[in-house]
């Protein structure tokens, strides 16, 4: 193979830096023409003396502003450990399930009789709402609606005031074979109703699952009456002592049972 003898070409020296001289001149003298320009920039610019610890750094290393920004967010928030933990949105305080109004009181199974050391009990929510609650030995019944509508029914069907029908046509309190019924299922239309009884025979209510009180026959000069108030959908029987020998229309008004006229009751309504 033959040596290659040709002196080396200095006509062709950009090929090796892929910049031709041309180029390479015209950038130095556009980098010369901008130099004036900033020089009399700067020249125009006021010289105002500025100290050291309000002059700004030059640097390009991270400035530690967000580290210590995160900081001091940290101790502005309480911690996770020292705020008070708040409640999950699916939560469910205790006290929801019945009003904060309602005092203890014992069920339908803690006891069997209402009477003077246990006169009243409280039904549950679902006690409260399913089937019929039958009132067994009233000869009259009284309702108020949760609308104030107030009427009054004996047992041999005649009405005072007036009725309260809910869906179907049903009377919200009424009479069905002699025993007196409150359609639980529309409980919340009901804000309380009075049953009364003969003065020697007992009351008894009782619920769907067989739950049943009773209260005793009257004896002396006192008797009991079956006292029905809803409070949030929820049921209280209580045990009303009463004079023995108070008729229905008297005790009807000593519990605040004024009848409501069907007029009244059509000015009331939607």
């Amino acid at each position: 193979m033959a040596l290659n003898r040709s002196s080396i070409r200095t006509d062709i020296a950009y090929l090796s830096r892929r910049v031709k001289p041309a180029a390479q001149a015209g950038r130095a003298a556009r980098a010369d023409s901008s130099e004036p320009a900033t020089s009399v920039r700067t020249a125009a610019a006021p010289s105002l003396p500025v100290s050291p610890a309000a002059a700004p750094s030059l640097s390009l290393s991270r400035s530690p502003a967000p580290a210590s920004r995160a900081s001091a967010t940290a101790s502005a928030t309480p911690t996770a450990a020292t705020s008070p933990a708040a409640p999950s949105a699916g939560a469910r305080p205790a006290a929801a399930a019945r009003p904060a109004r309602l005092f203890p009181a014992p069920g339908i199974g803690a006891t069997r009789l209402l009477d003077a050391q246990t006169p009243m009990i409280r039904l549950d929510a679902r006690q409260s709402a399913i089937g019929s609650l039958l009132v067994t030995g009233a000869t009259s019944a009284a309702w108020e609606s949760s609308d104030r509508v107030t009427g009054a029914m004996t047992l041999d069907g005649a009405v005072s005031g007036t009725s309260i029908k809910c869906s179907g046509n049903r009377p919200l309190v009424g009479y069905v074979d002699g025993t007196a019924v409150v359609a639980l299922r529309h409980i919340r239309e009901l804000r309380r109703a009075l049953f009364i009884g003969p003065l020697s025979a007992p009351l008894t209510a009782e619920i769907f699952d067989g739950g049943t009180v009773t209260l005793p026959a009257g004896g002396g000069e006192l008797r009991y009456i079956l006292s029905l108030t809803a409070i949030g959908g929820v049921i209280e029987l209580r045990a009303e002592p009463v004079p023995a020998h108070a008729d229905a229309a008297l005790l009807w008004q000593e519990f605040g049972f004024s009848m409501t006229t069907k007029a009244a009751a059509r000015r009331q309504g939607p």
